[in-house]
């Protein structure tokens, strides 16, 4: 249950103070431009009325341009939003823009003018359009894979989350922020970078030192900007926790905190080792429901908890961070006392209405040039026979000839002789592989043709997302481990004969 609008949460003045300094940083960023444009001009003026020779005129022609590129840098450019999914219809979508509404009523703040459906796992709140934050509009994005594996409390305290940053004021005073931080990477890239005129100049040498001596200022003053407005982040990331906390519960926030953490790990893997595959083979599966099985995958799982125990570790931060150590916030979250129960299991997908075609329109997003309306619809376990094993064979045919005389006995040979394998495998067109590359690519086709051999001897391939192996009378085999293995020498040649001997798949030909 959320608190009654009419409890407030208290302001914490300290922010004022922050924001404060952000803007000083701004509007500092500014005048340390307009400045330095100023000096590169007046000072070589100076010299000219003082003395005149061709290097005094030709330092008063390179500050003159230095100081035009840094002056046009400052323009302001129009923010040309180019959303990043599909937008979110209330109307589509009524559960979903019913619990927004709460957490809106909750913090008195208006709705975001546009949501958008988007493919991480993340969600943010931002305000986009217009020119220096001017005329600029409340948007929002919710990531799919995000509301797939947070619960309706975790999501719930993520929404807070987000919201706190309108509460706070963050998203009023971010295009200001961005918008500096844009000018200045421009301004250093301009002069860092110069024009062919400027280039021409600086070939003098005292051309070459005022040049260098502007770039080091605007560098020096960059590295400032962005530790202090850094920190402030930081600050607002910490107040729209606490807001969370007071709206949702910190033990919900807690737990969708880990929870990103490790699926954020994964959604790469995904995308390349599953989705995409599938994409390019001419199939659709479903992404929401394919990314919760990748994640809860045995082998995948344990690897996500290794993540997550090595990232509440980590003590440190990259000092340029918007926000602080995950064990920190945690920390800081744990000494807040709103104690909401976290509440049940459901997952925030529940919310979504119309699944398959929201995730249509998120790919037509995403890959325009894949059409994704002509993608045959695939559920998951179908995947291995569908998609993979076409692949596979796809792939082996063109090598089928190097694998003259390989068994599936003779396999920890071949394994540990890849080098010369790959060595007779032509790269594909247009690329120039480096020899890992080969390296893995041989490997590739060994445990793609041992699985084939199995497959066609009346082996069953099993595949999910995050895991895929083959089995027959209650046996598994997962050949890229296995091959894994005979390269690294953990399975012996005379092992592996044994169990061929057992499975009595010793005699199978490869290719």
């Amino acid at each position: 249950m959320h608190p009654s609008v009419t409890e407030a949460p208290p302001p914490r003045r300290s922010l004022a103070s922050w924001a404060a300094l952000a803007v000083v940083m701004v509007i500092g960023s500014y005048l340390v431009t307009i400045l330095l444009a100023a000096l590169c001009v007046y000072l070589p003026y100076l010299l000219v009325t003082v003395t005149t020779n061709i290097q005094v005129l030709i330092l008063l022609v390179c500050g003159v341009v230095m100081a035009g590129t840094m002056l046009w840098s400052l323009v302001p450019r129009r923010d040309n939003f180019v959303p990043p999914g599909p937008p979110l219809d209330p109307a589509r979508q009524p559960r979903l823009f019913s619990e927004l509404e709460s957490i809106a009523a909750a913090l008195n703040e208006p709705m975001p003018r546009e949501v958008y459906l988007i493919p991480d796992v993340n969600a943010w709140v931002a305000e986009r359009g217009g020119t220096m934050g001017f005329g600029s509009r409340r948007v929002m994005g919710l990531g799919l894979p995000l509301m797939q594996i947070l619960t309706l409390a975790q999501f719930r305290a993520v929404l807070a989350h987000e919201f706190g940053h309108y509460y706070g004021g963050d998203t009023r005073l971010g295009p200001w922020v961005y918008k500096t931080r844009a000018t200045m990477v421009r301004t250093l890239r301009n002069l860092a970078s110069p024009s062919a005129p400027l280039r021409a100049l600086t070939r003098i040498a005292a051309a070459r030192l005022a040049h260098y001596l502007v770039v080091a200022g605007l560098n020096a003053y960059w590295t400032l900007f962005l530790r202090a407005t850094q920190m402030v982040s930081r600050r607002q990331e910490s107040r729209a926790d606490e807001l969370a906390c007071w709206v949702a519960g910190s033990e919900a926030l807690i737990e969708g905190l880990c929870s990103i953490e490790k699926a954020s790990a994964a959604m790469q893997a995904f995308w390349q080792t599953e989705l995409a595959p599938a994409l390019q083979a001419g199939y659709r599966p479903p992404i929401a429901e394919g990314f919760a099985l990748f994640v809860g995958a045995p082998g995948v799982a344990k690897a996500l908890s290794a993540h997550l125990d090595t990232a509440l570790r980590k003590t440190t931060t990259d000092r340029y961070a918007t926000h602080p150590p995950l064990h920190a916030r945690i920390a800081a979250v744990r000494s807040l006392p709103s104690k909401i129960p976290a509440g049940s299991d459901a997952r925030a997908i529940a919310l979504v209405d119309g699944l398959d075609t929201l995730e249509l329109e998120l790919l037509q997003a995403r890959m325009p040039a894949l059409k994704p309306a002509a993608l045959r619809i695939v559920q998951w376990e179908k995947v291995g026979v569908d998609v993979y094993i076409p692949l596979w064979r796809g792939f082996v045919a063109g090598f089928a000839p190097l694998l003259a005389g390989v068994t599936v006995e003779s396999l920890p040979d071949a394994a540990s002789n890849l080098a010369d394998l790959s060595s007779r495998m032509r790269d594909p067109k247009g690329m120039l592989l480096t020899r890992e590359q080969r390296a893995s690519r041989a490997a590739t086709l060994l445990w793609m043709s041992f699985a084939l051999a199995l497959i066609d001897h009346g082996w069953e391939l099993r595949a999910q997302p995050g895991e895929s192996y083959l089995k027959r009378d209650g046996v598994p085999i997962s050949p890229p481990a296995l091959i894994g293995e005979m390269q690294s020498g953990k399975l012996s040649p005379d092992a592996w004969r044994a169990q061929c001997r057992t499975m009595e798949i010793g005699d199978l030909r490869l290719g």
